[in-house]
């Protein structure tokens, strides 16, 4: 399977989505799909660990890169899911550069970084790969973004960009419209202009940028913004929207 980052690597535009499922079955769906990855969500979901690897796992027999929301930027999280074997980690509320460097620490091994080396691990296939295989392997296919959705984060994110180890510096347009006072209204010009000045920070530091949308008029906006790595909705609300689809044209033709 070519990973999403080697995809990035050769310029290539990659869309996925969120996943908030525990059944590895919605991971192969999106996988036989087409889709060019998936986000575990262990931030805005219910997904543990265990559950977790056995979506990896699906992922990989699907075809699908598997990337993890993980709860913050702390060692711990982002150390347990990359040994679990995912294709990456999706760092939120990055707000300073120092944080950023923080997610780079605990996600990149030595020199760039300072993860913790096992080679046990389902990611270093426990103990059969080779070591050094093992380490090269997971700087070059091993998808590291951070999350830009604060004033404070837009405010510092040519620092954030410049920081090496960073692949994806993703807007998360949500959470940025609340702080930047106006709630929900993802298409207001202070977050479309966030946006903008996100994409030219990463062109400017080598990086990809990255944003969500919820609809495909938000997504030709933001590839003519210059997004290469569009997460669009999530797995429930495809679930939603189809269920309630089929009910109300039944209902109508009652």
């Amino acid at each position: 399977m070519i990973s999403v980052k080697e995809k990035l690597v050769d310029n290539k535009t990659v869309i996925g989505t969120f996943s908030k499922f525990s059944s590895p079955v919605s991971s192969e769906i999106l996988g036989y799909l087409g889709f060019d990855f998936l986000i575990l969500d262990m931030e805005h979901s219910a997904l543990d660990y265990h559950q977790a690897e056995d979506l990896i796992r699906a992922g990989d027999a699907a075809g699908i890169s598997t990337i993890v929301r993980v709860p913050g930027v702390e060692e711990s999280p982002i150390l347990r899911v990359l040994e679990a074997g995912s294709q990456g980690i999706q760092a939120p509320g990055v707000d300073t550069m120092e944080m950023a460097k923080k997610v780079v620490e605990a996600s990149r091994y030595r020199p760039i970084g300072k993860r913790g080396l096992s080679f046990s691990t389902r990611a270093a296939q426990y103990t059969i790969k080779n070591k050094d295989e093992h380490m090269i392997d997971s700087m070059a296919k091993q998808l590291v973004t951070v999350q830009i959705e604060s004033k404070e984060a837009v405010e510092n994110v040519e620092k954030i960009a410049a920081v090496e180890g960073i692949d994806v510096i993703f807007l998360g347009p949500g959470d940025l419209s609340n702080s930047l006072g106006v709630p929900g209204q993802l298409n207001h010009p202070l977050v479309q202009e966030a946006m903008i000045r996100l994409c030219n920070a990463a062109q400017e530091n080598g990086k990809v940028a990255g944003t969500f949308v919820g609809n495909h008029e938000q997504a030709l906006r933001a590839f003519d913004a210059g997004v290469r790595y569009l997460v669009f909705d999530n797995d429930v609300a495809f679930f939603a929207k189809g269920a309630q689809s089929v009910l109300e044209e039944l209902r109508n033709s009652i």
